[in-house]
């Protein structure tokens, strides 16, 4: 309904269906902001090197960060270069690769860079700690690739999980504020229309159990 107000003259009609959906429309504009920021912030990629430098530092050796220097550069810098190099050239529309037929591609070049880091690191005799991440992000990436191909996984949802569950490892219920990012993360994903509820959940739990399961493994060698 409109109403006229007359100030020193006659005013267009006011709709206040339309005014009042203003305030709805900039608090939506407030909450993909923030998805967009969490998503960016807790990327899989800066999640990788955070989990590499929280291990590097949990072994409390100087000798752990040149193996982690060399982890970072190998598992994480080089396909972000790779990435980019993809995106220059138009084969992935975007950063993010939002389309799951354009994923294979740039995970197949991870798994590889994964797998010579992991073998790098396992010949090398790298803090035991360094080598259990590296299996688990080679096995998390094998198993995603191979979703990837039928069913667009949450790599978002994998690695966060993933990194709260290194954190749990670590510092046991001390970590347990780490989980709570976990669901903040699948909330990004499907506020962005990226991931359903389901593909969210599903690489979180994948993320979780890779990650746990592959650090008592190495716990117990």
């Amino acid at each position: 309904m409109a109403t006229t107000a007359r100030i020193g003259g006659i005013q267009p009609p006011i709709d206040r269906a339309a005014a009042s959906a203003l305030p709805e429309a900039a608090a939506q504009s407030r909450a993909d902001c923030f998805a967009h920021a969490v998503s960016t912030v807790l990327s899989p990629p800066a999640l990788a090197a955070a989990m590499i430098v929280i291990a590097a530092a949990a072994t409390r050796s100087t000798a752990a960060w040149p193996w982690a220097g060399g982890a970072l550069t190998l598992g994480v810098l080089t396909p972000i270069g790779y990435l980019l190099w993809l995106y220059e050239r138009g084969l992935v529309s975007d950063l993010d690769v939002q389309r799951r037929a354009e994923r294979p591609r740039p995970l197949a070049f991870t798994l590889t860079a994964l797998a010579f880091s992991a073998t790098a690191l396992w010949l090398g005799s790298a803090p035991a700690l360094l080598r259990g991440l590296s299996v688990a992000h080679l096995t998390q990436t094998t198993l995603v690739l191979a979703i990837t191909l039928r069913w667009k996984i949450s790599m978002h949802g994998a690695a966060i999980a993933a990194c709260a569950a290194l954190l749990l490892y670590l510092a046991g219920p001390h970590a347990a504020p780490a989980l709570a990012a976990v669901p903040l993360v699948a909330w990004s994903r499907i506020r962005l229309r990226r991931h359903t509820p389901g593909q969210t959940v599903a690489g979180a739990v994948l993320g979780g159990l890779v990650m746990w399961s592959v650090l008592r493994w190495v716990a117990m060698k």
